[in-house]
């Protein structure tokens, strides 16, 4: 059935089937009204793009602080919030999940993503910072023993002098890639085209592992005209241009 013909019913039967993405909300106190603010409109792009998607995960909002925090302001005033086809806890990442299956994505990892496993639970730090507490997803992971890894955005894309991007981008990206299968295209199909991205002429081999070291490259110039003979918008931008000022950990 094509995307826009899909009942509610038909979204969570395929939702509740999909692997779990998270977006870790434990980190209120780090940032202040405004940054939270614009977290929930990420979170809000982020549930949209998981609707549209052709197919989506299984989005978790955990860590929820239902007291004082500063999210679930946001959530009780979201009309049709409580309907949303997504998951919420205010129980930890990883006393939900096993934490062996757990990666946390984070740009201070020195893990570079090299594909992704259906049976590991990828988490993405729900945070707007502008950059204040360094490492910080990155050490929170290390002390709770759980492993880490980036994007490979650097590694397919020119023009990029920064690997952080913000929560609604990432997971984006990675409702693109279980689409295309390919890095360069789920980033080109997201990122910014007024920034300037472009591919890079040659990509990493890819490794057999959810995560790994960088790969020597190959040639991605031939792949892609290969592929455009058969899909006209392989390897272009797609319109997706968020215009968030914000920039958040991917983590």
């Amino acid at each position: 059935a094509a995307l826009r013909s899909r009942s509610r019913e038909e979204m969570r039967s395929l939702i509740d089937k999909a692997p779990p993405v998270v977006i870790d909300l434990s980190l209120d106190d780090y940032m202040t009204q405004k940054e939270a603010t614009s977290l929930w409109t990420q979170i809000r792009h982020a549930y949209g793009y998981l609707m549209r998607a052709k197919y989506p995960f299984q989005l978790w909002l955990t860590g929820l602080d239902e007291l004082n925090g500063k999210i679930i302001h946001f959530t009780k005033k979201e009309s049709g919030y409580d309907n949303w086809l997504l998951k919420k806890t205010t129980k930890s990442y990883e006393e939900v999940f096993d934490r062996k299956d757990i990666v946390y994505l984070t740009a201070d990892s020195e893990t570079i993503l090299s594909t992704l496993d259906p049976k590991t639970i990828y988490v993405i730090g729900g945070i707007v910072d502008h950059n204040r507490h360094k490492s910080l997803c990155l050490n929170i992971a290390n002390e709770k023993k759980v492993r880490t890894a980036q994007l490979p955005i650097s590694q397919y894309l020119k023009g990029c002098t920064r690997n952080v991007i913000t929560v609604n981008q990432v997971f984006h990206i990675l409702l693109k890639y279980q689409e295309l299968k390919d890095w360069g295209e789920a980033f080109m199909a997201v990122m910014p085209a007024r920034k300037g991205y472009k591919l890079r002429e040659s990509e990493p081999e890819p490794a057999d592992r959810s995560t790994g070291s960088k790969k020597t490259k190959h040639n991605r110039s031939d792949t892609c005209k290969k592929r455009k003979q058969n899909r006209s918008d392989t390897c272009t931008t797609s319109e997706a241009d968020i215009n968030l000022k914000t920039q958040t950990l991917t983590s």
